[in-house]
């Protein structure tokens, strides 16, 4: 039953991952971009946490490095404010796939 659930949250994660990632790079409309935006830096930081807190803490390389692809979300939000787009939107979007790669793999 848990495994089940625990399929179920990692598919729609992956969906959601791969939805905002696709809308942030295609969407014109400033606004709507901006949202998107904060939710794909919101999405890479949640992995980021759920990695972490996952991971057995003998493991500190995988703990150091979930951390490090969530700074990566941050230090994409601090790009947004310095009006370096497409940067930032490079980094989010690194930071949720190295994020559900290791959510998978580790």
């Amino acid at each position: 039953m848990a495994l089940g659930l625990l399929v179920i949250m990692f598919t729609i994660i992956a969906i959601i991952s791969i939805v905002s990632i696709g809308l942030l790079f295609t969407v014109k409309n400033r606004k709507i971009n901006n949202i998107i935006f904060a939710v794909t830096v919101i999405i890479g930081i949640v992995v980021s946490y759920m990695n972490f807190t996952a991971l057995p803490t003998n493991y500190t390389t995988e703990q150091i490095v979930a951390v490090i692809f969530g700074l990566l979300a941050v230090i994409a939000l601090i790009l947004k404010f310095m009006n370096k787009d497409r940067v930032a939107k490079i980094l989010s979007a690194a930071s949720v796939v190295l994020g559900v790669v290791q959510l998978f793999f580790f």
